[in-house]
C-alpha cells in the first residue's frame, strides 16, 4: 500500500501517526483518523468475564496493541490544522489519498490495511537500538514543552482518546498521589503527577483550570487542600453545564483564598 509520509520517515515510523484523505466528491474536504501502536502487547482476555472470553476473536491480543481511532476517517477542520497537531504531538502525518469518504464501511477496510501496513513498517523499521534507547531517556529527561514535559508521551495519545468524564476522574486520581507526596516530601512523585495532570490538561477546555489545581494539590497546607477538592468539584461543575453551581464554587475558592 502507497502511503505518503508527509512528516517521519516511512521507513521507522514513530508509531503514532494522522492519517488523512481527501473526498472524491469534494477535493478540498479533508477527513482523518489516528494509529496508535502501543508498545506493550495486550491480553484482552484478562480484562473480561470468563464467560464472554471465548466470544473474543482470535488475535485479540493484537486487535488492542494496534488500533485506529475513529475506525473510519471523520471530518477535520482543515490541513493546515492537521499539520500543526502533528508538529505539536510528535506524530507521524500519512496521506493516504483521495477516496469516496461517504462509504464508512468501505473506509474501515481501508483503514485497516493502512494500520497492518503502518506497523509492518514498525516492526521492521524500529528494531532494539542503542540511539533509539537514549533518545527515548533524552525525551523522558529533557523539557520539550514550555510547561516542563515531555514532548510526546504514550500517555499523551491516551488521554486525548478519553471522554472528559474519564480525564476528570484520572485527575482526581492524581490530585490525591500528587498531595500526598507533596505533603510526604516525595519530589519524585509529585514530579511524574504534575506531568500527567498537565499532560490532562492539554485536552481540556482552559476554563477547568487544571493549573490552579495543580499549585493547590502542591501546597502542603490545609488551604491548599480545600482549594485543590474546590477546583475539581468546579470542573466537575462545568462539565455537568451546571453553572450555577461554578458560581458558587467560585465564590467558595475567593473566600478560601481571601
Amino acid at each position: 500500500m502507497d502511503l505518503n509520509f508527509e512528516r517521519g520517515d516511512a521507513n521507522s515510523p514513530r508509531g503514532h501517526a494522522l492519517v488523512y484523505f481527501r473526498d472524491t466528491a469534494n477535493p478540498d474536504a479533508v477527513s482523518a483518523t489516528y494509529l496508535i501502536l502501543l508498545p506493550v502487547s495486550v491480553d484482552l482476555k484478562k480484562y473480561v468475564p470468563p464467560f464472554l472470553a471465548g466470544q473474543l476473536p482470535m488475535g485479540g491480543e493484537a486487535d488492542l496493541s494496534a488500533f485506529a481511532f475513529p475506525p473510519a476517517p471523520e471530518p477535520v477542520e482543515s490541513y493546515k490544522y492537521l499539520v500543526s497537531v502533528a508538529e505539536a504531538r510528535g506524530d507521524d502525518l500519512i496521506f493516504a489519498g483521495s477516496k469516496p469518504l461517504a462509504d464508512a464501511a468501505n473506509m474501515m477496510g481501508v483503514i485497516g490495511e493502512i494500520l497492518s501496513e503502518y506497523g509492518n513498517r514498525y516492526r521492521i523499521g524500529a528494531p532494539s537500538k542503542p540511539e533509539l534507547a537514549e533518545s527515548g531517556r533524552a525525551a523522558t529527561a529533557e523539557p520539550g514543552r514550555p510547561d516542563g514535559t515531555a514532548e510526546f508521551t504514550v500517555d499523551d495519545v491516551m488521554y486525548a482518546l478519553m471522554s472528559e468524564a474519564d480525564q476528570l476522574g484520572e485527575l482526581t486520581k492524581l490530585t490525591g498521589r500528587l498531595r500526598f507526596a507533596a505533603e510526604g516530601g516525595d519530589h519524585d512523585t509529585a514530579g511524574e503527577a504534575t506531568a500527567h495532570m498537565r499532560a490532562i490538561a492539554a485536552h481540556v477546555a482552559g476554563n477547568r483550570n487544571i493549573d490552579l489545581l495543580i499549585d493547590a494539590a502542591l501546597d502542603k497546607t490545609e488551604v491548599g487542600g480545600k482549594l485543590a477538592q474546590l477546583y475539581l468539584e468546579r470542573a466537575y461543575a462545568l462539565y455537568r453545564e451546571d453553572y450555577l453551581r461554578v458560581k458558587a464554587l467560585d465564590d467558595d475558592i475567593a473566600r478560601v483564598r481571601s
